[in-house]
C-alpha cells in the first residue's frame, strides 16, 4: 500500500486551523512543529534505524489532537486511528503508530518500547530546542511589558535550564548527540549576547 503523507499532512493541517487549542503566541504553529518533528526523526532514523513509515505517521498524528479534560496525545491517538482505520491501513501497523504516538511525551515510562516510539519522542524533545529556542524566547519577550535585549537574555537564560534538566530524557544515542550539540550552541549564544550587553 503506498502510503500518501501530503494527503496526511493536509488532513493534520486542517485539523490544526480548526483547533480551539489556546495560543500565546501567534508565531507558535503547531502544524509547522509537526513538520520539523518528522524531520528529525528522519534524521534520527538514518542512523538508528527502526520502521521509517510507522515513525513518519507517528510524527505527522503526535500533536493533532486537542482537549482541555483529556491529555493531547489520547486524543491524537484516536484521530490518527480513525484516518488509518479509513484508507484501511495495516492493523498490525496501526498498532505501532498509536503506540508511538500515545508514548510521545510519556517519557518517563519504564517499560521496554519499540525504537520507533523511541525516535519520535526525541524528535519531538530536539523541536524548538537550539537556534529556534532562542528565537522563541527573544520574541516571547518581546509581547512582555517594557521588551529589551535584557529581558530576552533573562528568559533565554532561565528557559535554557528547562532545556538541560530535559536532556536525560532522550532516549537514542543519536538523539543526545543532537541534543548536547544544541546545548552547546545555546551556552555560546547566551556567553556572546552576555559579553556584548556588557553583562558577562
Amino acid at each position: 500500500m503506498a502510503i500518501n503523507y501530503q494527503a496526511m499532512l493536509k488532513y493534520v493541517k486542517e485539523k490544526f486551523e480548526n483547533s480551539e487549542r489556546a495560543n500565546k503566541y501567534p508565531f507558535r504553529n503547531r502544524y509547522k512543529h509537526t513538520l520539523r518533528v518528522k524531520k528529525w526523526a528522519e534524521r534520527i532514523q538514518k542512523i538508528e534505524g527502526g520502521n521509517l513509515e510507522i515513525i513518519k505517521i507517528a510524527c505527522i498524528f503526535h500533536d493533532v489532537g486537542w482537549d482541555e479534560k483529556v491529555s493531547h496525545n489520547i486524543i491524537s491517538k484516536r484521530i490518527a486511528r480513525d484516518y488509518l482505520n479509513k484508507i484501511n491501513y495495516d492493523n498490525s501497523k496501526t498498532k505501532r503508530v498509536l503506540e508511538a504516538i500515545e508514548h510521545h511525551c510519556l517519557r518517563d515510562v519504564e517499560k521496554s518500547l519499540a525504537m520507533e516510539n523511541y525516535i519520535v519522542m526525541d524528535a519531538d524533545l530536539l523541536d524548538e530546542v537550539g537556534a529556534i529556542s532562542i528565537i522563541w524566547d527573544a520574541m516571547a519577550s518581546a509581547y512582555e511589558d517594557q521588551p529589551s535585549y535584557l529581558k530576552a537574555y533573562h528568559r533565554i537564560k532561565r528557559f535554557t535550564l528547562e532545556i538541560k534538566e530535559k536532556q536525560q530524557q532522550l532516549k537514542t544515542a543519536t538523539g543526545k548527540r543532537y541534543y548536547q550539540k544544541k546545548i552547546e550552541f545555546i551556552d555560546g549564544f547566551i556567553r556572546e549576547l552576555g559579553h556584548e550587553l556588557l553583562i558577562e
